[in-house]
């Protein structure tokens, strides 16, 4: 697996698990996308 796909998969684990926490409401919308944000940055290192 090239580094591309191991992100993507990291990321889509990641969305599975933020929706899972949103759906339970554990987590508003905004913390959400909050969260997304911060993963992207680290998954690629930017």
């Amino acid at each position: 697996m090239d580094n591309e796909a191991i992100i993507r998969y990291k990321f889509y684990l990641c969305r599975k698990f933020l929706d899972k926490l949103l759906s339970e409401s554990l987590i508003t919308e905004a913390q959400r996308r909050k969260i997304e944000k911060t993963v992207i940055k680290r998954l690629t290192g930017v």
